[in-house]
């Protein structure tokens, strides 16, 4: 058959239009039967379905935990991770498995009889929990809210439910905390009594250093030792001069140049002893020693300030787990409670309706022009005719039998 020889699509259609005509009880008959079954099933027979939905926030990222896990950022990620401190992003995560755990379903399993409510025959809980799973959703939505949604039956019941859920995934997050700061302040208490340990150990050891060498305030003295040493060289040096001048005034054989000398000798020897640390009873130090003493002084002050400041860190976030172990607050802020909505989600009869008669009507309109068809090839005494009566004689001798 040439291009010139098919029949043009409106020639079809009119075609198809024309068997469909034909047949015209038959069709309808295909098309309103199943549609009137459907309408009864989606009117009277099924029974419809409610959804009860709630939105909250997930759990603020503003509390000492997540303070705490940032404090411990950086070098120290490790022992945030060690305690099991987490940020805000970790808690919406523990959230989210709290709704979807099979505990928290199980208790509402249990809370509502839905073995009963579901009319549910099977043998495994397993299968109860699938089935409320079909029933239950939780969604994020765009502004990173928790959506909680359950369809069901009874509105009400279905309100009750998310409710619960509610109630118990704010209670089960709340132990969940609990334990984290429990543990974690276990922890830190453990540390603060290492710290004090070692903090009583650093100022015994510094104690003992600045009774052993003399060395209390090292710029006090030092200051006092340089000032010390200036008088004494100042009159030694008048002493000297006076010295001279008695010399060439009266001689050496004089009784003054003779008390001159023995007071530039004890003056001498005075600037000797304080030189080589024989005046530390009196606070001063000898110069020679100073920097190694004045060294060995920062450090071992360095250390107990490190000390310090770290049993002041240790102690300000034991305290802050304590309070966070005690608090009962909640933490899932509701935006949107659940209500009873009785508006139906299902079944969509209008969609149904309207999907029953598309597909009816698409198959009538083949069934009807597969019969034009079977018609025209009979009157054409086609080899397909005589197929298709060889295939209904088999049939036909299957019934007589």
């Amino acid at each position: 058959m040439t291009t010139s020889d098919s029949p043009s699509l409106t020639e079809s259609l009119l075609r198809i239009i024309n068997n469909d005509l034909k047949h015209i009880k038959l069709c309808i008959m295909i098309v309103v039967v199943p549609t009137l079954i459907a309408f009864v099933a989606v009117m009277w027979l099924i029974k419809p379905t409610y959804s009860a939905s709630a939105i909250v926030t997930p759990p603020a990222s503003t509390s000492s935990m997540g303070n705490l896990s940032g404090m411990l950022s950086g070098d120290m990620s490790s022992y945030a991770s060690l305690l099991g401190l987490s940020s805000g992003s970790n808690d919406a995560d523990a959230i989210w498995t709290f709704f979807n755990s099979w505990e928290l379903h199980d208790q509402v399993i249990t809370k509502f009889n839905l073995a009963e409510h579901y009319e549910f025959k099977g043998k495994f809980h397993a299968d109860l929990l699938k089935a409320f799973r079909r029933n239950f959703s939780l969604t994020q939505t765009k502004e990173d809210m928790l959506e909680v949604a359950i369809e069901d039956e009874d509105y009400k019941l279905a309100a009750q439910m998310v409710q619960f859920m509610l109630v118990q995934a704010d209670s089960m997050y709340n132990a969940f905390k609990t334990a984290q700061a429990r543990q974690s302040r276990e922890y830190f208490e453990s540390r603060i009594n290492k710290c004090l340990v070692t903090l009583d150990s650093l100022e015994h050891d510094f104690v003992n250093f600045q009774v052993k060498n003399n060395f209390y305030e090292p710029s006090i003295q030092m200051e006092s030792t340089i000032k010390y040493l200036g008088e004494q060289e100042a009159q030694r040096e008048a002493v000297d001069v006076e010295l001279n001048y008695e010399r060439m005034n009266r001689g050496v054989d004089s009784k003054k140049y003779e008390e001159l000398q023995k007071r530039y000798r004890s003056l001498d020897a005075s600037l000797s002893r304080t030189l080589n640390g024989k005046r530390e009873s009196l606070g001063l130090i000898a110069l020679k020693k100073s920097p190694d003493l004045g060294a060995k002084y920062m450090r071992k002050e360095s250390e107990i300030r490190v000390q310090e400041t770290m049993y002041k860190m240790l102690r300000q976030q034991s305290e802050q787990l304590l309070l966070e172990e005690a608090k009962t607050m909640k933490n899932l802020h509701v935006l949107q409670a659940p209500w009873e909505n009785d508006k139906k989600v299902a079944p969509l009869r209008g969609v149904i309706l309207v999907f029953i008669v598309f597909v009816t009507f698409l198959f009538a309109t083949l069934f009807c022009n597969f019969l034009a068809f079977i018609e025209e090839e009979k009157k054409r005494n086609s080899q397909f005719a005589l197929l298709w009566t060889q295939f209904l004689g088999f049939f036909r001798k299957k019934v007589v039998h």
